[in-house]
C-alpha cells in the first residue's frame, strides 16, 4: 500500500513540475493581437493600420447605419475624393450623402450601397467629390436671384445647408437633389435635368430660379426657416 502511494505522490509531483515548466516558457513567448472586424489592426510601431474593404473583414454590401472599422476606412477613401467627412466610423446620413454622389460621379449606379463595384471605384479614384465653397454658393444665389437675395439664400440654406451636394431620400425612395433640392420625380425631368446635373451648383440655382419665377414666390419649398434672412456664422 505504501509503494502506491509512494509511486502517486512522484507521478503528481513530475506533473506539477512540467506543467510549471511549460508555463513558464508560454509567458516568454511573444502575443499577436488578433483584431476584430469593428477594429483596425495595430502595426508593430503601434499605428493603426486601415482594413480593405474587399477583404473578408468587411461586409460584402455596406450599409446605412453600420459602424465600424471597414467605415472609417469609406470615409478615408471618400475624403481622399474630396468629401469633406469627419472620420469617426459611423455610416450616416451624411457619409451615405457622399456615397451616391460619388457614384453618380463614377457612372454607377446610385443606390448609396456600398458593393464591390463601388469599393473598386473608390480606391481606384474613378470620381471626384469636390464642389464650391460656401462663399461662392452664396454670392452666386445673390447674383442669380436679384429680386429677392437674402431670400433664396435662405430657402438654400434650410434644404440644404448651402451644401451642393445634399442628397435626401424621401419615403418613396425618389431623391431630392442639391442645394435647392430639386424634387428628382417629375421637376427635375420637367426642368431637363439629371441628378448629375441637379448636383451642379450653376445648373441647381438657374433651376431653382426658374422655378421661383413661375409664382415669384418660394411657396414651392416648404421650410420654415426660410422666412428669415440668411446670417452667415462668425468667423
Amino acid at each position: 500500500m505504501g509503494g502506491r502511494w509512494s509511486w502517486l505522490l512522484r507521478f503528481a509531483s513530475g506533473i506539477a513540475v512540467l506543467s510549471a515548466i511549460l508555463w513558464a516558457f508560454d509567458a516568454t513567448q511573444p502575443r499577436t493581437k488578433v483584431s476584430s472586424p469593428a477594429e483596425p489592426a495595430v502595426s508593430g510601431s503601434g499605428q493603426r493600420v486601415g482594413v480593405n474593404l474587399l477583404s473578408e473583414h468587411c461586409p460584402v454590401v455596406m450599409a446605412y447605419g453600420e459602424k465600424d472599422a471597414c467605415v472609417v476606412e469609406l470615409q478615408r477613401l471618400l475624403n481622399r475624393a474630396g468629401a469633406g467627412l469627419e472620420v469617426d466610423g459611423d455610416f450616416g446620413p451624411l457619409t451615405r450623402m457622399r456615397v451616391e454622389v460619388f457614384q453618380i460621379r463614377a457612372g454607377l449606379r446610385n443606390t448609396g450601397l456600398v458593393d464591390e463595384e463601388t469599393k473598386r471605384a473608390l480606391y481606384a479614384g474613378k470620381a471626384r467629390l469636390t464642389t464650391w465653397p460656401r462663399e461662392r454658393v452664396v454670392r452666386r444665389i445673390h447674383e442669380v436671384f436679384a429680386e429677392d437675395p437674402d431670400r433664396a439664400v435662405a430657402v438654400a440654406n434650410c434644404q440644404s445647408n448651402l451644401d451642393p451636394l445634399h442628397v435626401e431620400v424621401n419615403p418613396s425612395g425618389i431623391r431630392n437633389w442639391g442645394l435647392f433640392q430639386i424634387y428628382g420625380g417629375y421637376t427635375l425631368a420637367e426642368l431637363g435635368g439629371t441628378p448629375e446635373r441637379a448636383l451642379d451648383p450653376e445648373w441647381n440655382i438657374q433651376a431653382a430660379h426658374r422655378l421661383w419665377a413661375k409664382t415669384r414666390d418660394f411657396r414651392a419649398w416648404q421650410c420654415g426657416r426660410a422666412v428669415m434672412p440668411y446670417s452667415p456664422s462668425p468667423g
